[in-house]
C-alpha cells in the first residue's frame, strides 16, 4: 500500500512537472491592433488685408459656437472636428468689413484625417464719406475697376432700420467690396457694393449705374442681387437691370442700404474629382520601445492652388473675342473666379508644398504605423454667355483645384523574425 501511494505521488509530481514544461513552451499572445478611430476634420487658413496683402493679426474667426483669433502671421485653425458637412466661417476685425467663407467636408471613413486649407482677404473701410442731404439730392461716384454711380433723387425721405425718420445731412459710404461666395451656386459680380449706414430706407428708388467694362461685347444675362445677412444668401431682386447701347452702361435701382451686386449669370457645374496619390514623408513610424508612443503630426507633400485646364486667353480667342475686350475679359474672368478659391490667383501649374497634418494616433510596442495619402483634384466648369456683334457666345472655363487630403493608416506588427545572412530566426 505504501508503495502504491509512493508511485501515485511520484506520478502526480511528474504530471505537474510536465504541465509546467508544456506551459512554458506556449507562444506569447500578440498585441491586439488598435480599434479604428473616427475620422477627424481640420480647417486651417490665413487672413490677409486687401490693401497690401499683409497678414492680419487679431481677426476674430467665428464658426457656429466656436471662435478663435488669428496670430501674428494671420493664421487660424479649427482642428479635430468630428462632423462632416457644411461649415460657415465669419471673420471680424475693427476697421474692416466682415468676410464670410463657406466650405463643406464630405463624409470620411474611420482612420482618415481631412484638412481644408483656405485663404481669406478682408477689405478695410475706405477713409472719407460723401455727405448728402436727401431732400436736396446728389450723386456719389464709386471708384473701382468698373465705375459706378449712385444717385439720391431730390425730395427723397429716409427712415432708419427701426423705421424712424432720418433728417438732415447723411454721411454715406459706398464702396466696392469682395464678392461673398456661398456654397456652390454663385453669380460673379460685375460690381459688388456695400452701402452704409446699413438699413437706411429711401422713399424714392436710387438709380444705380454701372459702366460696361467691354467696348464691343457685353454680358448677356445681368441681374441685381441683394445679400441677406440673416440667411447668408444672395437673393435675386425683381428690379431689372437694363443695358443702354448708346452709353454702354447698365442701369438699375435700390431702395435701401446693404450689400448688392450687379451680377452676370454663371452656370457652375461640378465635373467630379480626380484622386491622386501623395507622398507621405513620415512613414513608416516604428515603435521598438516597450511603451506606446503617440503621433500628433504626419508630414506629406501635397499640391496647392488651382489652374485653368485651358488658358482663359485661348478660350476667348477660340470664341473670336480679341483686342482690348479680350484683355479686359481675361482679367475679369480670373478675378470673378478668385472668390471661389480664397481670393487667390490661378497658377500656371500646381505648386507642391510640404505640410504637417495633425493626427491623433497611438503606436503600440512592436508595431509600426504605415501611412498612405491621397489628394482630391476638384474639377469645375464655369459657363458665361457673352453678347457679341455676331451673336451669343457661350464660354466655358474648366478649373482644376487642389482639394482635401486624406490619410490612411495601417498598424502592422514589426516582423523581427526575418533571416539574416548569418542565419537566425525562431522556432
Amino acid at each position: 500500500m505504501k508503495t502504491t501511494k509512493f508511485f501515485r505521488g511520484f506520478l502526480m509530481i511528474l504530471l505537474v512537472g510536465s504541465l509546467s514544461i508544456f506551459s512554458s513552451c506556449d507562444k506569447e499572445d500578440e498585441p491586439t491592433p488598435p480599434a479604428p478611430q473616427p475620422a477627424k476634420y481640420t480647417i486651417k487658413g490665413q487672413v490677409l488685408s486687401q490693401q497690401d496683402n499683409s497678414p492680419l493679426q487679431g481677426v476674430t474667426v467665428t464658426m457656429g459656437n466656436l471662435n478663435t483669433t488669428t496670430n501674428t502671421t494671420g493664421i487660424f485653425e479649427f482642428k479635430d472636428l468630428t462632423q462632416a458637412g457644411k461649415y460657415t466661417l465669419v471673420f471680424s476685425k475693427d476697421d474692416f468689413f466682415d468676410a464670410t467663407y463657406s466650405l463643406e467636408f464630405q463624409e470620411a471613413a474611420p482612420n482618415h484625417t481631412i484638412t481644408f486649407n483656405i485663404s481669406v482677404t478682408m477689405v478695410p473701410f475706405v477713409p472719407g464719406v460723401t455727405p448728402i442731404t436727401p431732400v436736396e439730392g446728389g450723386t456719389i461716384d464709386i471708384g473701382g475697376a468698373v465705375p459706378v454711380t449712385l444717385t439720391i433723387p431730390a425730395g427723397t425721405t429716409v427712415t432708419d432700420a427701426n423705421n424712424q425718420p432720418v433728417t438732415g445731412s447723411i454721411n454715406i459710404t459706398a464702396v466696392i467690396t469682395p464678392d461673398v461666395v456661398v456654397g456652390t451656386v454663385n453669380n460673379p459680380g460685375l460690381a459688388v457694393l456695400r452701402f452704409e449706414p446699413s438699413g437706411l430706407q429711401f422713399s424714392n428708388p436710387l438709380p444705380l449705374v454701372v459702366d460696361n467694362p467691354l467696348t464691343a461685347n457685353r454680358f448677356k444675362n445681368v441681374q441685381l442681387e441683394y445679400f441677406n445677412e440673416s440667411t447668408n444668401q444672395w437673393e435675386v431682386q425683381q428690379t431689372p437691370v437694363t443695358y443702354d447701347a448708346a452709353t454702354n452702361k447698365y442701369s438699375t435701382s435700390i431702395t435701401h442700404f446693404s450689400v448688392y451686386k450687379i451680377s452676370y449669370i454663371t452656370l457652375r457645374t461640378s465635373l467630379g474629382a480626380l484622386e491622386e496619390d501623395i507622398n507621405v514623408v513620415d512613414t513608416p513610424i516604428e515603435n521598438t520601445t516597450l511603451s506606446p508612443i503617440n503621433v500628433t503630426t504626419i508630414k506629406v507633400d501635397r499640391k496647392k492652388g488651382y489652374i485653368f485646364e485651358t488658358p482663359v486667353a485661348t478660350v476667348l480667342s477660340n470664341a473670336g473675342i480679341t483686342g482690348a475686350d479680350a484683355t479686359s475679359l481675361e482679367a475679369m474672368i480670373k478675378n470673378v473666379i478668385k472668390p471661389y478659391f480664397g481670393n487667390t490667383s490661378a497658377l500656371a501649374s500646381f505648386e507642391t508644398i510640404q505640410e504637417n497634418i495633425t493626427v491623433s494616433r497611438t503606436i503600440q510596442p512592436n508595431y509600426k504605423l504605415v501611412t498612405t495619402g491621397r489628394q482630391a483634384i476638384d474639377r469645375n466648369n464655369f459657363e458665361i454667355e457673352i453678347e457679341t456683334s455676331s451673336g451669343t457666345k457661350i464660354l466655358n472655363f474648366e478649373v482644376h483645384s487642389a482639394g482635401a487630403t486624406a490619410l490612411f493608416f495601417q498598424d502592422i506588427i514589426i516582423d523581427d523574425h526575418s533571416h539574416g545572412s548569418g542565419g537566425g530566426g525562431t522556432l
